[in-house]
C-alpha cells in the first residue's frame, strides 16, 4: 500500500434516491445497501487503494488536495485514525432519505431540493445546467430503508443531510428510534439552520452524541441569494445557540464565484461562532467549531476558474484581506491555496458564459439580482 489511501470504500456507504456511492462525490450504483458491501464495484475500488492505485472517481479529492490541501479523502483519514482497513464492515452510512429542502440554494441540485426541481421541470434554460426528478418528491427505496432501520446496531455513525432533515418526518423517525433504543451511534446532522421545531432544540440538550453541521456560505442579504429559501435572522440565531449548546458543531462553507467576495464577513462570524462554542462545559476543548470547506471543481459553471480578470483581480484583494483576520490553520490553508490557484488559473470563458444564462435565469423566476454579489 503508498499513501494514497481512503478508507470510505471499506467503511462507508452513501445512500440517496439514485442509488448507493461510496461517498458523496462518487458515482451512484443501481445496487442496494443489503447487496453493497460484496459488490464487484466495491470490491474493484478496494484493490485499487490496496494497489497504491488512485481510482478514477477519486479525481475530486486529487484537485481539492492540490488547492487547499485537504479533502473528503484526508478528513476521513482523520476520522479514522489513519487506520488502513483491507476488508469492508460498513459503519457508517450518510442517509439521504429525500430530496424535501426549503431552500434553494444556487450551486444545488434536483436531486437534493425538491424546490429546485419543481424551478426545472419546465424550465428549458434550466435544464441544460440539471436534469429535472421525475417525481414529486425523490426518495429512496424501501430496501435501503429498511436495511438502515435492521442495521443500526452494527452502524456506528449515521449523517442525515438531504434536501434538509430537519423537514423530514422518516429522520426523526430514526432519531427517535436510535435515542428510544439507547444505541451508542453518533448522529451527524448537516443543515440549512433554518428549523423552528422545538424536536431539535431538545435532542441538542439531551443527546451527546450528536455532532451538528451548519451549512454557511455567506452572511446577510449574500447569504440570501446564494442560497435561496434563507431568512438570515433565523439562521444567525441558531448558528449561535448550537454554538453554545451542541455538544459538538461544525461550519460547512462551500466557496463557488458566487461567494467569494463575501468570506471575510463570513470568516468573522464564524470566528465569533468558535469562541462561543470554546467555553460551554468544555466540549470543544480549546479549538472551537471547526470550519471546513468545499472548493467547487462542479459544477463548472460556479466554479472560481470561471472569474474574468476584473473580477478574479477584486476577488484576490478580498482573500489577500482576509488573511488579516485571526484565521485558524485551515482557514488560512484554505484562502492561501484559493489565493496560489487563482493566480495560475486561466480564465474559462466558456463557463463564464454558462455561469451568467444560469444565474440571470434564476435571478428571473426568484426576482433576484445576483450581480449584486459582486458589488
Amino acid at each position: 500500500m503508498t499513501d494514497w489511501y481512503c478508507p470510505l470504500p471499506f467503511k462507508h456507504a452513501f445512500v440517496d434516491s439514485t442509488g448507493v456511492a461510496v461517498c458523496c462525490k462518487t458515482p451512484k450504483q443501481s445496487i442496494d445497501l443489503d447487496q453493497w458491501a460484496a459488490s464487484e464495484y466495491v470490491n474493484n475500488i478496494q484493490q485499487q487503494m490496496l494497489a497504491g492505485q488512485v481510482p478514477d472517481m477519486c479525481r475530486e479529492c486529487v484537485s481539492e488536495e492540490k488547492m487547499t490541501g485537504r479533502s473528503l479523502r484526508t478528513d476521513s483519514q482523520q476520522d479514522y485514525n489513519h487506520q488502513r482497513f483491507v476488508t469492508t464492515a460498513i459503519d457508517f452510512v450518510d442517509y439521504r432519505a429525500n430530496n424535501i429542502c426549503n431552500f434553494k440554494c444556487r450551486s444545488c441540485f434536483p436531486k437534493f431540493s425538491h424546490g429546485i426541481d419543481n424551478e426545472t421541470k419546465n424550465n428549458l434554460t434550466l435544464q441544460k445546467f440539471y436534469k429535472p426528478i421525475d417525481k414529486k418528491i425523490a426518495k429512496i427505496n424501501d430496501v435501503n430503508t429498511e436495511w438502515i432501520s435492521k442495521n443500526l446496531n452494527q452502524i456506528k455513525r449515521l449523517m442525515l443531510t438531504g434536501g434538509e432533515p430537519t423537514r423530514m418526518p422518516e429522520i426523526k423517525s430514526v432519531i427517535e428510534q436510535i435515542v428510544y433504543d439507547k444505541l451508542d451511534i453518533q448522529i451527524l446532522i448537516t443543515t440549512n439552520g433554518s428549523f423552528e421545531d422545538d424536536f431539535w432544540y431538545e435532542l441538542t440538550r439531551s443527546h451527546d452524541n450528536l455532532h451538528w453541521t451548519v451549512s454557511l456560505d455567506a452572511v446577510g442579504p449574500a447569504a440570501e441569494i446564494i442560497r435561496n429559501g434563507t431568512d438570515w435572522k433565523i439562521v444567525e440565531a441558531n448558528a449561535k445557540w448550537l454554538a453554545s449548546h451542541a455538544a459538538s458543531m461544525n461550519i460547512n462553507t462551500t466557496i463557488t464565484h458566487l461567494n467569494i467576495l463575501h468570506l471575510a464577513p463570513l470568516l468573522k462570524f464564524v470566528k465569533q461562532l468558535q469562541r462561543e462554542s470554546i467555553y460551554p462545559r468544555g466540549r470543544h476543548g480549546n479549538q472551537g467549531s471547526r470550519h471546513q470547506f468545499i472548493v467547487t471543481q462542479f459544477p463548472s459553471h460556479l466554479s472560481v476558474n470561471c472569474l474574468p480578470p476584473d473580477l478574479k483581480a477584486l476577488a484576490i484583494d478580498h482573500l489577500n484581506s482576509c488573511l488579516a483576520i485571526d484565521l485558524d490553520a485551515e482557514q488560512k490553508q484554505t484562502i492561501q491555496g484559493l489565493i496560489t490557484h487563482l493566480e495560475q488559473v486561466a480564465f474559462d470563458s466558456y463557463q463564464w458564459q454558462r455561469s451568467r444564462e444560469f444565474n440571470q435565469e434564476l435571478d428571473s423566476v426568484r426576482g433576484e439580482n445576483y450581480m449584486e454579489l459582486y458589488d
